[in-house]
This record gives C-alpha cells, sequence and structure tokens, in this order.
C-alpha cells in the first residue's frame, strides 16, 4: 500500500543537447554490442534475413521522409549521425552518385569501447554494416559500396543509381 504522502510527480524534460547525443550513443551502441554477441553466437541465414527486411524497412521509413536520391540518402544518413549522436560527417556528390563519409562516428567507436571490441569481432561487425548498407541501399534502388578506413575508426560509403 502506498503512503499517503506520496505524491505523483510530473518529470520535465531537462537535457541539453549533448546529454540527448551522450544518452542516444550509448543505446545505440550497447544495441550493436549485444547484437554482435549475438550474431558471433547464432550465425545463420535467418540473422541475414532479418537483417535485410530490416534495412528494407528502414528503406521505406526514408522514401516516406523524401529520400530520392544516393544525395538525399547520404544527407539523410549523416544528418542523423550528426544530430543524434553527436558524429563527424560529410557529403558530396550528386543526384546519380553521393559519398558518405563518417569521419567521427561516435556510435561506432562507443560500440567497441564498450565490449572492448576484438579485431575479430571489429570484422564481423563490418561485414554486417557493409551488408546492412548494401540492403538499405537496394531497398531504395541504389547501390552502395562501404569502405573502411585503415583504422576501422571511420568509413566512407558510396551510393549510387
Amino acid at each position: 500500500m502506498m503512503s499517503s504522502s506520496m505524491q505523483k510527480q510530473q518529470i520535465k524534460q531537462t537535457w541539453d543537447v549533448k546529454k540527448l547525443q551522450e544518452a542516444a550513443t550509448k543505446m545505440v551502441a550497447h544495441k550493436i554490442a549485444s547484437r554482435l554477441d549475438f550474431i558471433q553466437n547464432h550465425p545463420g541465414k535467418e540473422i541475414e534475413d532479418m537483417e535485410r527486411k530490416s534495412a528494407h524497412m528502414k528503406a521505406e521509413m526514408m522514401k516516406q521522409c523524401g529520400v530520392k536520391t544516393p544525395m538525399d540518402l547520404a544527407k539523410h544518413l549523416a544528418e542523423m549521425e550528426v544530430n543524434m549522436f553527436g558524429a563527424q560527417a560529410s557529403v558530396e556528390g550528386d543526384d546519380q552518385k553521393a559519398v558518405l563519409f563518417n569521419e567521427q562516428p561516435t556510435v561506432w567507436l562507443e560500440a567497441k569501447k564498450l565490449i572492448k571490441m576484438s579485431k575479430e569481432q571489429e570484422q564481423t561487425m563490418q561485414k554486417h554494416h557493409r551488408q546492412w548498407m548494401e540492403d538499405l541501399a537496394q531497398g531504395l534502388g541504389f547501390k552502395a559500396q562501404v569502405e573502411y578506413g585503415t583504422d576501422a575508426n571511420s568509413s566512407k560509403i558510396t551510393f549510387s543509381k
């Protein structure tokens, strides 16, 4: 039974952008880390099918947000990374071919730190990230080519028609 002195208290939004970005980054990094563990312990076609379906669902959401060209896609992804997670990203190109540069991908870096990612885990995650980006692009009628920096902490993703 609740004490009569307890009162319901409405919580107000008090976090600034930096705190929101840090919380979002940690939340998504945790999801990546747990997903990596699951992928490593349950390899198979079902996981690949689930990832493809997820990418195609995301593509449909992006179409509803007005993504129609490779440049729209690169900008949308870059804006999400920068605004949601405080990442450093840039784009170049045009409506036929566009490149997304993830110079400081905060979520990826946080996931690596969170689980002290081994080289093998890093390669597994890159493989799945590459496939997800290819599936996302396919869902929008594009092609994607993913390249990782020598330090594996940055990436360059080219989207084309």
